[in-house]
């Protein structure tokens, strides 16, 4: 009938209904013991006697590379050259960059080796000690007729303290 409540059945389990499950796992848990103890190889010594069933030749697939002969002779670059190369760090002598007070100033002396006219580029910068970064720098240019020499200087490129910093100078020639 419509609206109205169901007996409620009671379902009453026996202790029969309570082994099944429990003769189930003791018996997976047998089949796993048994399959574990049948199913792993013993591993075995070497028999230096059996040859192996594979050989590969060894094949390098990097070459050695071998050192040339073929290096330039650094005094080739620093011998005056009829438009070859010609090597300027040997033209700026006599340098020195040091501080006056907190004022830094430049001064070298300036030579062309070379047969020919040259316009270098004498560059100077202070960079800090600790990374190398530039503080300040200056570049000048000096054209020098084939054999001549001149006096180089920087005056006050730089106002700052002298510690934790260096001076570096050099040269080059413009055009080549």
């Amino acid at each position: 009938m419509p609206g109205r409540p169901r007996p409620a059945t009671r379902v009453i389990r026996t202790p029969r209904a309570y082994a099944v499950p429990t003769v189930a796992l003791g018996l997976s848990a047998s089949l796993v013991l048994a399959l574990a103890a049948c199913g792993q190889p013993a591993p075995s010594s070497p028999d230096d006697s059996v040859a192996p069933t594979v050989s590969v030749p060894v094949q390098p697939t990097i070459t050695a590379e071998t050192p040339s002969d073929d290096v330039a002779d650094p005094s080739d670059t620093a011998a005056p050259s009829d438009g070859g190369l010609f090597d300027a760090a040997s033209s700026l002598t006599d340098a020195t960059c040091e501080p006056t007070g907190e004022s830094w100033s430049f001064t070298g002396t300036l030579t062309n080796s070379d047969t020919e006219e040259h316009t270098f580029t004498v560059a100077v910068f202070i960079v800090k000690d600790s990374d190398g970064s530039d503080v300040a720098g200056k570049e000048v240019d000096v054209t020098l007729a084939a054999g001549a020499t001149a006096p180089v200087s920087v005056k006050n490129f730089h106002t700052g303290p002298s510690k934790g910093v260096e001076c570096l100078s050099g040269v080059t020639v413009k055009g080549l």
